[in-house]
């Protein structure tokens, strides 16, 4: 599918049953989400409803309005210290492979929670992924560090690298973080073509 013809907008409650399938699609057949039990839509839908707001959530859709890939950030680390750091993930339909839409969904995420006064975006790529390795490196993340045998999967013991995207190194005190909606208009990430860099 060209990339042209796929849509990337905020997701929706009338998105979350198709992500959960989505994701379900690498919890069952994958490395790249260590959960082991297939999610229920339910556990999307209180997600989404607590996050949305102060994370970006974008789903790529097709024109029969198929769900194509998703990205989305939620906390790093709930302590207050932790505030202006953000976790990252990004999820292609099969499919929809290879033909850049993970950097397209990548590209608008980040630049959303740039936009809204984050500092840092973190990570976690388990092994191997030599995909999403290449996939964060070109959207400006670092490896910083990866922790061995760190979960267990499908017979085998997996590493987990991390990867980290600063957006400032400046050491003034943070400012005070935007919501979704405040900034959305600026980075135009309620509506757009999908016209990012290859890469998954």
């Amino acid at each position: 599918m060209h990339r042209s013809s796929r849509n990337i907008r905020l997701a929706t409650a009338s998105d979350l049953s198709a992500v959960c399938e989505l994701v379900n699609v690498y919890i069952r057949n994958s490395t790249a989400n260590f959960r082991t039990e297939p999610q229920e839509p339910a556990e999307w839908e209180a997600l989404w409803k607590e996050l949305h707001e102060r994370y970006p959530w974008y789903v790529a859709t097709a024109p029969d309005g198929e769900l194509a890939g998703l990205s989305y950030a939620r906390p790093w680390n709930p302590r207050g210290a932790y505030a202006w750091s953000a976790e990252s993930t990004v999820y292609v339909a099969p499919g929809h492979q290879g033909q850049g839409l993970g950097a397209a969904l990548y590209g608008r995420l980040l630049a959303t929670l740039q936009a809204q006064g984050y500092r840092s975006v973190v990570a976690g790529v388990a092994l191997p992924n030599p995909g999403s390795a290449a996939l964060h490196r070109a959207a400006g993340f670092e490896p910083v560090g990866t922790f061995r045998a760190l979960g267990h999967k499908h017979g085998d013991w997996h590493d987990v690298s991390y990867w980290q995207r600063r957006f400032s190194t400046a050491a003034e005190p943070p400012g005070e973080l935007r919501t979704v909606a405040q900034v959305v208009p600026v980075t135009g990430g309620d509506a757009g073509r999908d016209a990012g860099p290859g890469g998954e």
